[in-house]
């Protein structure tokens, strides 16, 4: 069963440079980085929010992709109403088949270090079922 979880960002808009930077000394040190998406299509199928751009990162190895997102788009329109969390960090962990399954373990542990790395302090906005719809 994949596992998709929002994480709300303590953080105010203009942390973002301090956020990526962050994120981009995580991803170093595994021969990875994060993407930054500002590409048409991309940014359409997030509609319909509306960004400028937005960063992603696919971990092969550990089976687990994430994006980090503003919380309010262009438009002023905000996914999550809390308003401490400028920035999203969206994780799915992906349950497959050997000879490439991870161990939820270990994916866990992952994206605990991943949101250690970015510096600012987190919470939980939504944990998807099984089948829900992203929102």
């Amino acid at each position: 069963m994949d596992k998709y979880i929002e994480y709300g960002i303590v953080s105010t808009p203009a942390d973002e440079k301090r956020l990526a930077a962050n994120f981009k000394v995580f991803f170093e040190p595994l021969n990875r980085m994060m993407a930054k998406a500002k590409s048409k299509g991309l940014l359409e199928a997030r509609l319909p929010y509306v960004y400028k751009h937005y960063y992603w990162n696919l971990n092969k190895e550990m089976q687990v992709y994430m994006e980090l997102y503003p919380n309010e788009d262009m438009e002023g329109k905000r996914k999550f109403a809390d308003p401490e969390a400028a920035w999203i960090l969206f994780v799915n962990r992906k349950d497959v088949h050997p000879p490439h399954h991870v161990a939820l373990q270990e994916q866990e542990r992952y994206v605990e270090e991943l949101l250690a790395a970015g510096g600012f302090p987190y919470k939980v906005l939504h944990e998807y079922n099984e089948g829900e719809e992203r929102l």
